[in-house]
């Protein structure tokens, strides 16, 4: 009972911090100019690559790719016949 003051009223102990907030070392950090170059060409790389992707994007959808003619039903079935076209009526001109 050595936490006791005159008075009867029981001390609390003060909260103490971790070590590493206590420590009074100096923060620095140390960058080479060699991992900054690293950094560019990695910010570079990342740009194209986007870049990349927004072209193919854009360049939309690849059309489907035209097999060999043959008149085998398993090639029929392997490379379906295109749809056929409707025929567009056409208006007379007066």
């Amino acid at each position: 009972m050595d936490h006791f003051r005159a008075g009867g009223r029981q001390r609390r102990p003060s909260p103490q911090l971790p070590a590493f907030c206590r420590s009074r070392r100096p923060i620095t950090t140390t960058v080479r100019v060699s991992t900054l170059q690293q950094l560019l060409w990695l910010l570079w790389l990342v740009l194209a690559i986007q870049l990349s992707t927004l072209l193919l994007l854009l360049a939309g959808p690849v059309p489907p790719r035209l097999g060999p003619r043959s008149d085998s039903v398993a090639d029929s079935l392997a490379y379906p016949a295109p749809a056929r076209a409707f025929p567009v009526p056409s208006i007379p001109r007066s």
